[in-house]
Formats: C-alpha cells, structure tokens, sequence
C-alpha cells in the first residue's frame, strides 16, 4: 500500500486507503460490487415498509472474529457509535433505530432517503460493546487482524468461520511503501505480489510474471481554497484563472500518472454527473486577463500543499502550468497523514486533494462542498466553503426518491459548483496496479482490494 491505515476503528475515518484495507476486516449491511451495484453483506435482505422506513433482515449465523453471533443488536450499536463518532458518512435524515427482534433491524427516516444503502456502505459493524477508544479490531470480515506495526505492516489472516465460504488466500500484509518506486522495486524483486498507485515508468524493465494493469476510477483530483484565509484566492476570477491556466491533458503526459482530465468533482459514471461542452483549457491569455481584472496584473503567489505521494510528480507540471499565466505557486509536499490532519482542521490555505464518491454525486456534494455542520454536513469541507443556495439544492436532492427529479438538482448543484469554483477540478484518477503473475486479480471501480477475491493463479477459479 502507498500509506498505512490512519485507525483500525472502521468510525473514525473516512479515508480511501484506509477503507480499501479494513473493508477486509469489518463489514457493512449492504456493499458494492466491482461496478459501485448495491448488493447484500451482513443484512440478505432489505425492504421498505414506508417512504420512511427501512428494514434488514441479519444474515443468520453470522460470526464476529472472537466467536459471538452477529445480532440486530450489534447493528444498532454500530450505527450508534458512528453517528457519536468522525464516521463521516452517516446518514443525517436517521431518526430512529429500532430492533424488532434479534435478526430484524427497522431504520426510520425523517424525510425520504433515496441514497441510504450507499451510505450504509460505509459502515462498518462491530460488536456491542465495543469501547469508544477500539482495543481490538473485531469485525465479521473474511479477514482478522493478527499485528499491526504502525507506519510498517497490517498482518492478517483468513477468517476460518466466514459465512462467504473459507476465503482462498490464508494470510496476507499490508506492507507501507509511501515510495512509488520502492513499491515497484520490491513487486519486481518479488517482495510483494501486489501493489496500488504505480506509474507505467516505474515498471520499466520489468521482468516477464509481472504486469501493469490501469483500470477506471473514482478519485477525482481537485485543488482547493480555504475560505476562511484572506487572499487572493477568495475571488472567483482568480479560480477561474486558475483553472484556465491548467492543461489536465499534458499535466497527466507530464507527470506520468494514470488519468483522463476532468472538469468536475466527480466522473462521468457517477449518477449525478453533469454532462456538456466545458471551456477548453489552458487559456493563458484569458487567465492573465481574468488576474487583472480582480486586480492582480503582476500575478499572484500561492502556496499549495499535497500529499508527498504524489508533490514529485505532479507538483512540477502544476507549477509549471500556473507560471505561465502569472501564478507563481510552490508547492510543498506532507506526509499523508499530518496533510490530512491539517486537512480536517481546515488548516490548509490551498491543497490538492483526490477525493472518491460512492457512485452518486450526492455524496460529493454533501461531503465536499455543503457548510459544515458536525455530524451531519460537510465532513470532507476542507475548505470551509458555505453557500446557502447550493445547501438547499444539496439537501432538497437528498429526500428525493424518483431518480429523474433528484438528477435535476445534482446537476443544479453541480452547475453551481462548476460556476464558483471552490473546488478546482484537475483530473479523474486512474486505478493502477503492479500485479505478480502468480496471482489473480480482477480490480474494483472504488479501487479496493479485497483479499477474498484474490487467489493463486494456479488454482481453480472461484
């Protein structure tokens, strides 16, 4: 992995890498499929006895790591302790939630809730009981955890007891390279069967049993202004000089990552996407004329923080690209997790951020750009942006049911978001991965890595 987890508790997150890593460990009600389809985990069905309501029924026999039966109580619980802590997807509209008998769980809503399971697909479930500070990592998952060594490895093994049957690899760990070459180094000296986040260069020379593999994703890279800082930056037209100045195109050709240039905070397959012709870019004249006319004819200098994983290579092409239109940017690399810590405090002036949604736009919309409102709004807000209109569409969309009017609104938001500018979209991330062939490995739209689906290439396929 290009970072380690930032917690084993499945609720005090809300971070990609981390996700991919304890999805093995903890499981939700529903889940995704490769394809971001909704599809039964801990709950095998589910229905809606009013446009209020929601009910799942708990996969029998189910079994917690140290050997307790899964309940609707535990469920209950999981959701408790996530709405109390920094889960930052959890359903806002949950009014209530009742156990109606230990395999039967009844959710209740104060407005519609068209978007619920996605949410749902976060949320990890553990046993009741657990303590606010997590001791031990319990979960249901395929996978149990048998060493962490923070910042070094995650050591885990099969869940022998799993209801999806005996997973097909035993044991596995999650070794941390935060170095893209050093990743790709120990895949070719076969350290490693498996490794996220590579560039094409990096594999360069590699030895035959070993592959490339670039597949579609959700991670959108976007640069970000704080607008609780004063400067430049608060003016719209200098973030539309900004986006003007940029070329995703020859960015992605110059920094050698996988990616397509995006125009928006999320990609074209995420419902919500808002399709049409977009200004083409760079536009150095118009950048600079746009400068000037918010009273900056000499340029601007900023400072734009990102993740040290990726200041090496797209750092340059950014600052590059931004001087040619008069905005002198420097760009200074953190390690991932202080950047992110400073991320949530809305501690950053300007920062480049990849951010995935869950296969709708809303959660974009609701994590990135709505004001903050704690435990309820705004979780992933990194800038402090507030808009009163774009709040409105953003919650008015959220009790819709009928897909067709609720896309009306995402693309109303969407047309705001495009218009203001508080994020700056760059481009839309590819998932790649260097891949042993001595294993099978099929990759997932979210970009997870799921060890259950993983198994040696020299065995029958599951």
């Amino acid at each position: 992995m290009e970072q380690d987890v930032r917690t084993l508790d499945p609720h005090r997150h809300d971070d990609s890498a981390t996700h991919s890593v304890l999805a093995n460990i903890y499981e939700p009600l529903v889940t995704f499929d490769r394809e971001m389809g909704i599809v039964p985990a801990l709950a095998d069905g589910w229905g809606n006895p009013t446009e209020l309501s929601w009910r799942f029924h708990i996969r029998p026999g189910t079994r917690f790591h140290d050997g307790r039966l899964l309940s609707a109580i535990d469920v209950k619980f999981s959701l408790e302790r996530a709405r109390r802590l920094k889960s930052a997807v959890w359903p806002r509209s949950i009014s209530r939630i009742d156990v109606l008998d230990e395999a039967t769980l009844e959710l209740g809503t104060t407005v519609p809730e068209p978007v619920l399971l996605n949410e749902l697909a976060s949320v990890g479930i553990v046993p009741a009981g657990t303590q606010e500070e997590l001791v031990q990592a319990v979960g249901t998952g395929p996978y149990r955890v048998v060493q962490h060594l923070p910042g070094r490895s995650l050591r885990v093994a099969a869940n022998e007891s799993y209801w999806g049957g005996k997973p097909p690899i035993r044991e596995a760990e999650f070794r941390v390279f935060p170095d893209s070459e050093a990743r790709a180094r120990a895949l070719m000296a076969g350290e490693i069967f498996l490794t996220r986040e590579l560039k094409r260069s990096d594999l360069a020379g590699a030895p035959r049993g070993v592959r490339f593999v670039s597949h579609p994703g959700l991670i959108v890279d976007v640069l970000g202004v704080n607008f609780r800082i004063p400067g430049p930056l608060l003016q719209k037209e200098v973030r539309q000089a900004i986006y003007l100045a940029l070329d995703p195109g020859k960015l992605i050709e110059r920094s050698g990552i996988e990616a397509v240039p995006a125009d928006e905070i999320v990609p074209p397959s995420v419902f919500g996407f808002l399709p049409g012709q977009r200004e083409l870019r760079p536009q150095l004249d118009r950048a600079r004329e746009l400068l000037r006319r918010a009273g900056f004819p000499q340029g601007i200098d900023v400072t734009l923080e990102m993740s040290s994983a990726f200041a090496p290579s797209v750092g340059p092409a950014i600052e590059e690209q931004l001087a040619e239109a008069g905005i002198r940017a420097t760009v200074v690399g953190i390690d991932w997790a202080r950047f992110s810590e400073r991320l949530g405090r809305q501690e950053s002036p300007f920062f480049s951020v990849g951010w995935s949604c869950n296969g709708e736009a809303s959660h974009a919309l609701n994590g990135l750009l709505h004001s903050r409102v704690e435990g309820r709004w705004g979780a992933s807000n990194f800038g402090a942006y507030s808009n009163p209109d774009l709040d409105t569409i953003i919650e008015r969309a959220g009790t819709i049911l009928k897909p067709a009017d609720r896309l009306g609104e995402l693309h109303g938001a969407m047309r705001i978001s495009i218009e203001e500018l508080p994020l700056i979209p760059v481009y839309n991330r590819k998932r790649t991965y260097g891949v042993d062939d001595r294993v099978r490995f099929l990759p997932r739209l979210n970009g997870q890595v799921l060890l259950r689906e993983i198994s040696w290439a020299d065995t029958p396929p599951r």
